[in-house]
This record gives C-alpha cells, sequence and structure tokens, in this order.
C-alpha cells in the first residue's frame, strides 16, 4: 500500500513547516524592531538636574511625571551615584568607565567613558540630592573580565530626584 503525501494546505508543505516558518518570521521581525528603536536613540547627553534648559521645563510641566519605580528600567537599574559601586554596578557597566568631579554650585559631573569606539559616552550634572542608576536590560552581553558588552545600545543612566521621579 502506498503511503499518502499528507498535506494540508498551502501547496506542498506540511502545515507544521508553514507553522515553524511563520514562527521564525516573526522572531526576525521582532529583532529587528527592537533593535533600530533601541539604535535610534541618543545616549550622548549632558542632563543637568539644576537648570533645565526651558524647553525640558515646559515639557516637564506639560506631561505627567514618572515614578521611577513605576517604571519599566527600574528592574534593571544599578544605582551608580552617589556612593559606592556594588559589584553588581560594576559588572553592568561593563564597557564604560566611571569619573566624578565635583562643581562649585554643589552639583557632581558623572561621566561614563565608552572603552570602545562603538559605544557611546555619556555625561551626567548631578545635584547633591538625585541619584544616578545605570540601566542595563541585557546583563547576560556583558563580559566584566573584558570589560565589554555585546549589545551597547542597552545601556544608559537615569536621574531620579529626590522624591523618586525621573528626572530626564
Amino acid at each position: 500500500m502506498e503511503e499518502e503525501n499528507k498535506t494540508e494546505g498551502y501547496g506542498k508543505r506540511p502545515l507544521w513547516q508553514w507553522l515553524v516558518l511563520c514562527v521564525v518570521v516573526a522572531v526576525v521581525i521582532y529583532g529587528l524592531i527592537y533593535y533600530f528603536v533601541l539604535a535610534k536613540k541618543s545616549y550622548n547627553y549632558t542632563v543637568s538636574s539644576s537648570n533645565p534648559p526651558s524647553s525640558m521645563q515646559s515639557a516637564r510641566t506639560t506631561t505627567a511625571m514618572q515614578k521611577f519605580s513605576d517604571s519599566s528600567d527600574f528592574q534593571y537599574a544599578y544605582k551608580i551615584f552617589p556612593g559606592t559601586l556594588s559589584t553588581e554596578s560594576k559588572q553592568a557597566m561593563a564597557g564604560f568607565a566611571m569619573t566624578t568631579k565635583s562643581m562649585p554650585d554643589g552639583s557632581s559631573q558623572v561621566t561614563l567613558t565608552a572603552q570602545k569606539p562603538e559605544y557611546t559616552s555619556q555625561q551626567y550634572t548631578v545635584k547633591s540630592d538625585y541619584t544616578l542608576y545605570f540601566i542595563e536590560r541585557m546583563p547576560a552581553d556583558d563580559n566584566p573580565q573584558e570589560d565589554s558588552d555585546q549589545n551597547h545600545h542597552d545601556d544608559t543612566a537615569i536621574l531620579v530626584d529626590p522624591q523618586g521621579y525621573i528626572a530626564q
């Protein structure tokens, strides 16, 4: 008896092959969207919590401020300033060197210097009562022994005011 070639529509391919193809295409599309959304963010900026530009001041008054603890980035946050860096914070910051400089107005200038040309250095002005957190959304891509990071688009910092609101 001859075995039938069982196909379930869509030409000559079995249904399971079409399902696998659809899943692969969906994963590729999701990955591309994720990469390009993160790649379009600009991480090279200075945030001054003491005197924000007038455009930033008007944006703050027209938009609701968000508690950092309620943001999606909170779960990926590592406190980096003020205070001593924890082991976890150092690992999250793979690919960046941090320096601080006290300013005459009592604030501190925190510089995250990129260790590789494909990374982007970042600089923040942090008032004495503010806190700076480093956000590492994908810690599995870091290699602290080599001070490198495979996906440098996921690394940035967030400045938080004394009431716990995102200041930038």
